[in-house]
C-alpha cells in the first residue's frame, strides 16, 4: 500500500472514529478533531477534571478524547499525562494548582508517516469509551471452566506463541492444537493455566486457521481460533511500531507508550498482542486506570464480559468512583 494511501486511510479513519464532544460547543470556539487523549490519569486525594469550551468542569476518564481549547487541571496530589496529537508529545499536569490547555495541533506535513501511525491510535483509543466504558453485565462464578483468554478468536503475529486460558496455576489440564489436516500438537498433565507453543512442534502455517482446544477434567473442551498472518504482513506491522516509537520519543513514559503500542495493534485487529503489552505495562504500573480500561476494551471485543467487567470495576476502583 503507497504512503499516500495509507495517509488517506488514516484521515478517514479518524473522520469516522474520533469521540464524542464533552460538551455541546460553537463551531468557531472548538475544533471537532481529537488534538490530545488522556493516556495516564491518577485521582490520589485529589481530581482530575476537564472543561470544554462554553462547559463545565467534569471528572476526567481515561482515554478520554480532548479538542482543541479544552483544559485540564489536577488538585492535591492527583496527576494526569496528556498525549497530544502531531507528533507534540505528552504533558503532564500535576496539582495541587497544575492546569493546561490543550493547542489546536498544527497542519500535518506530507510523508509524515510516523505521525500519521499515532494519529492512527489516538483516534482508535479516543473511541474506546464510548461503548465499553458503560456497564458490562456479567454473571460471575467461583468455579469457571477453563475459558480461552487468547489468542481468541483473531490474528497474531508469528512470534513464540503462549497461550491462555482461565484456571489455576495448580490445576492440570489437556491441551490439543488442531489444524485443517486434524491435531497438530496434544499434551496432557500441563498445569496451570498457560501453555507456550513447544520449539520442537511443527511450524505453524500463515494464513491458516488453528483451533485451541483445552480440557478440564470431565467439563467439555473449551475451543478458540487463531490465524498466524505471514512475513510480510508481521514486518509491515514491526515497521509500524518502530516507526512510532520514533515518533513518540524518550521523553513519553513507559506507561503512555504501551497505551498507544496496544492502541495500534487493536486497530489492526491484533488483540492477542495489543493484551501482551497491555498485560506488561500493567506488571510495571499496576495502579494505573487507563490500563485497565484499555485491557476491558479488548476483553469485550473478544467476548470475555466477564473479565471485561472486573477491568472496569478496577479501573472505576482506581479513580474513587
Amino acid at each position: 500500500m503507497s504512503l499516500r494511501l495509507r495517509v488517506l486511510l488514516v484521515l478517514l479513519f479518524l473522520l469516522l472514529f474520533v469521540g464524542a464532544p464533552l460538551a455541546p460547543a460553537p463551531a468557531h470556539a472548538q475544533s471537532a478533531e481529537t488534538a490530545a487523549v488522556i493516556t495516564e490519569l491518577k485521582p490520589g486525594r485529589g481530581r482530575v477534571e476537564v472543561k470544554a469550551a462554553g462547559g463545565d468542569w467534569k471528572p476526567a476518564r481515561p482515554l478520554l478524547a480532548l479538542r482543541a481549547g479544552d483544559m485540564v487541571r489536577a488538585s492535591d496530589d492527583a496527576k494526569t499525562a496528556v498525549l497530544l496529537s502531531g507528533g507534540r508529545g505528552t504533558m503532564r499536569i500535576e496539582g495541587p494548582n497544575g492546569a493546561f490547555t490543550v493547542p489546536a495541533a498544527a497542519a500535518a506535513g506530507q510523508g509524515q508517516r510516523a505521525r500519521a501511525l499515532v494519529e492512527a491510535s489516538l483516534g482508535f483509543l479516543a473511541g474506546t469509551t464510548r461503548e465499553s466504558s458503560q456497564a458490562v453485565l456479567a454473571t460471575r462464578s467461583a468455579a469457571r471452566p477453563p475459558i480461552i483468554v487468547s489468542p481468541r478468536n483473531g490474528r497474531v503475529l508469528p512470534e513464540p506463541l503462549a497461550f491462555e486460558w482461565l484456571g489455576s496455576r495448580f490445576s492440570h489440564y489437556t491441551v490439543r492444537l488442531v489444524g485443517p489436516a486434524g491435531p497438530v500438537v496434544d499434551r496432557r498433565e500441563v498445569t496451570g493455566a498457560r501453555w507456550s507453543y513447544p520449539a520442537d512442534a511443527p511450524p505453524l502455517t500463515a494464513g491458516t486457521r488453528y483451533t485451541l482446544q483445552v480440557v478440564a477434567g470431565s467439563q467439555p473442551a473449551q475451543e478458540a481460533w487463531f490465524e498466524v498472518v505471514d512475513a510480510e504482513r508481521a514486518r509491515e506491522v514491526a515497521s509500524d511500531l518502530a516507526g512510532l516509537e520514533q515518533e513518540l520519543g524518550p521523553a513519553v513514559s513507559p506507561t503512555s507508550r504501551a497505551v498507544l503500542r496496544a492502541g495500534l495493534l487493536a486497530r489492526e485487529g491484533f488483540l492477542h498482542d495489543a493484551r501482551r503489552v497491555v498485560v506488561a505495562g500493567l506488571a510495571a504500573d499496576r495502579d494505573e486506570p487507563t490500563l485497565h480500561q484499555l485491557l476491558g476494551d479488548i476483553y469485550t471485543r473478544t467476548g470475555l464480559t466477564d473479565l471485561a467487567a472486573e477491568s472496569f470495576d478496577e479501573a472505576s476502583y482506581l479513580l474513587g468512583k
